[in-house]
Parts: structure tokens; sequence; C-alpha cells
């Protein structure tokens, strides 16, 4: 069903964001409420879709009246962001299957957790934006709307996540955009965790290593105490940020690069030996909620493809 209403287009954008992704389920459980607090959005651990009136709903609900018509493309841009942050929301529904989001809820209260996320949903709905709204009709609704394209939100932590990813599809000799799209497929009970295994098999460790869990240890741990420091760049304008997070996480990818090196190296001397089983620091938790606040700088204007 193509929507033509605000209440329809609803209706269709969790199973269009389902089918999109390719994910095994959506915890979404069909209702959306008003936002509060000053959130834009808000993927709410019981399944309930949160979204701001003023910004989300009374613009999309004004597109459907002023459905096929032309508009500025400062206009569709206001458009185009709230349909970005309806698939970005939905996107943190996902799972695979038997996910629950109580475990998910638990996870994203450990450090890194809510850093990754954020920046692996937002990178793949930038992404995956303009296919979405032509699965729904959007292009005929606001004619233009698909050739915009939008700065976005969270720029560190999608930073952060573009280059993470895009190393491991590198290192793994993965299509670009594999492990993007598989880690978005995944809640925060899996997610960093994956992102560590990943690391792993891009190393010959799985065969040298007895158990493997001192290697994934150690790397979960850098990960884990390293990702929370980009929360210094959310309210940075979006240059500041991305360049802060970019010299970050290149700083995290030396020392992941350089860390699996020395283990392999290590384990390859001694194959067949006993190794030492080191200690490594145990994480504080934080709590959290994922949430899109309005106090995020103003999304830029960009032309594209």
């Amino acid at each position: 069903m193509t929507p033509t209403s605000l209440e329809e287009l609803l209706l269709c954008s969790g199973a269009a964001a389902l089918q999109l992704s390719g994910a095994a389920q959506s915890a979404w459980n069909g209702q959306v409420v008003d936002a509060r607090d000053g959130v834009l959005g808000l993927a709410h651990w019981d399944g309930t879709l949160h979204l701001d009136r003023e910004t989300i709903l009374d613009p999309l609900r004004e597109m459907y009246a002023l459905a096929g018509k032309h508009h500025p493309p400062t206009l569709l841009a206001h458009y185009r962001e709230a349909l970005a942050t309806l698939l970005h929301e939905h996107s943190h529904f996902l799972g695979p299957p038997g996910a629950t989001q109580e475990a998910a809820r638990i996870a994203f209260t450990r450090p890194g957790s809510r850093q990754l996320e954020e920046g692996i949903a937002e990178a793949w709905s930038q992404d995956h934006l303009t296919a979405y709204l032509t699965s729904l009709g959007i292009h005929k609704v606001a004619p233009g709307i698909e050739n915009l394209r939008t700065v976005g939100y969270y720029p560190a932590y999608v930073t952060a996540a573009r280059l993470l990813t895009t190393d491991l599809d590198t290192r793994n000799n993965l299509t670009p955009g594999t492990t993007l799209h598989t880690l978005n497929n995944q809640t925060a009970e899996h997610q960093l965790p994956a992102l560590v295994t990943l690391y792993y098999l891009s190393t010959p460790l799985p065969t040298l290593e007895p158990t493997g869990a001192p290697t994934r240890e150690h790397l979960e741990s850098l990960l884990r105490t390293t990702l929370p420091a980009l929360d210094a760049q959310t309210l940075l304008p979006h240059p500041q940020a991305t360049t802060q997070a970019r010299q970050l996480t290149h700083s995290l990818l030396t020392r992941l690069h350089t860390d699996l090196t020395r283990a392999t190296t290590f384990y390859k001397a001694f194959a067949g030996l006993p190794t030492p089983n080191p200690n490594h620091p145990t994480t504080p938790t934080s709590a959290g909620t994922r949430s899109r606040k309005l106090t995020h700088p103003a999304p830029q204007l960009q032309r594209g493809s």
C-alpha cells in the first residue's frame, strides 16, 4: 500500500523499514505517541515510537496535504529530515530472531553501546533513506525530495561508525556497507560483541589462540573505554565534530590494529605451548535512552545524486 496520509505512512513505516533492512524482526508495537521534553524521536524500550509533533508529525501531515506540489529545497529538507528521524528510530527496533528489548536495554547502559548504536542507526538510515522514501512513494508526494541530501545528526557517532565498519569491510574482504548493515540488524545486546568478533575473525587468531577469550576481552575493553569519548563532540558544529571524531577513531583503529598484530605474533611464537591469560580492566556502567534531541545543531542542506 502506498500511503496517502500521515496516518497511513505511520502504519506502513515499520514494515517498510523491516523489509528494507532484511532483519528478522522489529520490536515496534505499532503505537506512535507525541514525544516530550525536547525529544525529536525516541524508540522506547516498550516498543512505542515517540515523535515530536511540531518538527516531525505536523510537517509530514502538511506534506500529504500538499501532495504532488513542488516545494523549495529548504522545505523539502525539512520533510526529508522528519522522515530520516522516522527511519532512524525504526532502525533501533530491528533485531535478530528472539532478541528482546529488555536485553537490549540492559546492554545499552554499558559504556560504548549507546555511541555505537546511535552511530550505526544514523549512518545506516542516511545510506538507505532514499530507498525508504521510494518504497513508501514519498517521491510522488513531495517531488524532488529524493534528490536532496542533508547532513543529519550525530556527526561524531556517525564518523566513528563509518570508519570502524569500513575498516572491517576491508579487513574481511566484504562488499562496502556489509558490516554497517549487519550491525544495524543487531540490538545493543550483540552489536558491540559482533564488532569484536568481526575484528577477531579478520586475523589468524581463531586458529592460534586456545580459547579466544583474552584477545576478545581486550578488544571489547578497548572499544568500551574509547567510544564514550565521542560524547564530548556531540554538540559541536558538524565540521568540528566530524574532524575530532575522525582523529579519535583513527587513534582507536591504530590501537586495534597494533594489538591484533601483537597478539597474532605472540600466539604464533608460542603455538602449541601453554600461554598466559592476561587480566583486562573492567568497565563501568552508564544509563541512557535512544533519543534524538532537539538541541542538536540544525541539519545543513547538501545536494547529491
